[in-house]
């Protein structure tokens, strides 16, 4: 039962970072975050290098061209998915702050 609503989840991730992609190639939403905001989405780890911020053209492409999607819920008050490269030589992973996803993807409907 659980592993049927993960993958549910994993589907729906990856649907909503094929419509970000789509709306930022359109529209140019990245681009606009970094001169209105510079909202942060998460942490994208590498392995030697100092960790970078995660930004919303980021998160469609980490989500894209992960091998495995994870959910962390440990922490309640910040739900993370952990995107997990295919190419751990690029970076090893991209953690996913759910809270400012949701919070974007609001903005996006009001």
């Amino acid at each position: 039962m659980f592993s049927i609503s993960e993958m549910r989840a994993g589907k729906a991730a990856l649907e909503l970072a094929l419509f970000m992609r789509l709306l930022d190639d359109r529209d140019d939403i990245s681009g606009y975050l970094k001169l209105a905001d510079n909202w942060s989405f998460g942490q994208l780890i590498f392995e030697g290098k100092p960790d970078q911020v995660l930004r919303m053209r980021d998160v469609a492409n980490k989500i894209i061209h992960a091998a495995t999607l994870e959910w962390d819920l440990t922490d309640e008050e910040n739900p993370v998915l952990v995107c997990i490269s295919q190419k751990k030589e690029k970076w090893l992973r991209a953690e996913i702050e759910i809270v400012a996803l949701a919070a974007f993807c609001g903005g996006l409907m009001s």
